[in-house]
C-alpha cells in the first residue's frame, strides 16, 4: 500500500467514525449495540459496502463487525481493566521487551534547564512533514532525538506548528528537510517491521510531565488505561486530573501514546489531534496486535 493510499484510506475511516457518532441514536440497535448494516454506513459515506470493507481491512486489519465492536464503551472498558497488571508487568520488563509488538526502543530524555533557557541557541532543529497511515503529521529532531512529533488536524497546520517551534526556541536554526523526516514516519509507523529500531525522545517539560510522558510509554499497543491508573502509577493516586494536563501537553504523538489513556466510564475522550483520530489509532493498533499474535 503506498502512502497516498494510506493517507486516502484513513481520511475515509476517519469519515465513518464522524458519522457513526453523530448518527450513534439511529444507528444503535435494541440493545443499544453500534453495529449498523455496512451497506447503510456506506451510503453515509458515498461509497460502496465492498469499497468500505476493504478499507477496514487493509487499513485497520479488522473486519467491519470488529470495528463497530472496538467502538463501544464495553470493549474500553474490558482493555482498561487490566490496565493496571499490563502497567506493572511492562515496568518489569523495561521499554525494550521481546514481545513482537514492540518494534522500537525508545530512550527518553529531557531538555536541560540550560537548553531550555537559550532557546536553542547553537542548535540546529531539523523540521518537516510527511504522510502516515493517520494523515499528515510534522517532525522537529534535535542533535540528540525526536523533540516534536503532531498530527495535521483542524487547528494546526504545518505553517502554525512550525511557527510555535520557532517560538518555542527563537534562537535556533530551523532546517527545514522533509527528506529527512520521511524515512523516520515510514520507521515510526511501520509496526509489522521484525527489525528493532532505537529512537531517542529530547522533550521540554516539567518534572511531572517528564513522568507522565515516560508512564505512557509502557502501555503496549492495544492496551487502554484510565488516567486514574496512570496517577496510581507513578505513585500520586490523586493525581488524575493533574495526570489529564499532562497528557493533554504531550509533545510527541504516537510515541508517547496518550491515545491509549481514556476515561473510567470507556469512553474515549477528548484528543488535542482531534477525536476521531484517537478512536482511529485505538482501532488501527487493535488490528496490528491481531496480526502480530496471529504470525506467534
Amino acid at each position: 500500500m503506498t502512502q497516498f493510499e494510506n493517507h486516502h484510506q484513513y481520511q475515509l475511516v476517519a469519515k465513518a467514525i464522524q458519522i457513526l457518532e453523530r448518527h450513534a441514536n439511529s444507528f444503535a440497535g435494541s440493545d443499544g449495540n453500534l453495529e449498523p448494516k455496512l451497506e447503510t454506513l456506506a451510503s453515509h459515506l458515498n461509497t460502496s459496502a465492498f469499497h468500505l470493507q476493504r478499507v477496514f481491512t487493509e487499513w485497520a486489519g479488522i473486519s467491519p463487525k470488529q470495528f463497530f465492536h472496538c467502538l463501544q464503551k464495553d470493549h474500553a472498558r474490558k482493555l482498561i481493566s487490566s490496565g493496571k497488571s499490563v502497567l506493572q508487568t511492562t515496568s518489569e520488563l523495561g521499554l525494550s521487551s521481546g514481545s513482537r509488538l514492540h518494534h522500537l526502543m525508545l530512550k527518553f530524555e529531557a531538555l536541560t534547564p540550560g537548553e531550555i533557557k537559550n532557546g536553542g541557541l547553537n542548535q540546529v532543529l531539523t523540521i518537516g512533514q510527511a504522510p502516515c497511515p493517520f494523515g499528515q503529521v510534522f517532525v522537529c529532531l534535535t542533535s540528540k532525538g525526536i523533540n516534536s512529533l503532531e498530527f495535521e488536524s483542524n487547528g494546526l497546520t504545518y505553517d502554525l506548528w512550525k511557527r510555535e517551534i520557532s517560538d518555542l526556541y527563537p534562537n535556533a536554526i530551523l532546517n527545514e528537510s522533509c527528506l529527512t523526516v520521511r524515512p523516520l514516519i515510514d520507521t515510526i509507523f511501520n509496526v509489522s517491521s521484525r527489525q528493532t529500531h532505537e529512537l531517542t525522545l529530547c522533550l521540554r517539560g516539567t518534572p511531572f510531565q517528564l513522568q507522565v510522558w515516560q508512564a505512557l510509554i509502557h502501555l503496549p499497543i492495544g492496551q487502554l488505561a484510565s488516567y486514574q491508573q496512570i496517577a496510581s502509577y507513578i505513585g500520586k493516586p490523586m493525581a488524575s486530573r493533574a495526570v489529564g494536563s499532562a497528557i493533554a501537553k504531550n509533545p510527541v504523538a504516537f510515541l508517547i501514546p496518550c491515545h491509549r489513556v481514556i476515561q473510567a466510564t470507556g469512553e474515549l475522550g477528548q484528543y488535542r489531534w482531534q477525536s476521531e483520530r484517537k478512536k482511529a489509532l485505538h482501532l488501527w493498533e487493535l488490528g496490528q496486535k491481531a496480526a502480530a499474535i496471529n504470525v506467534v
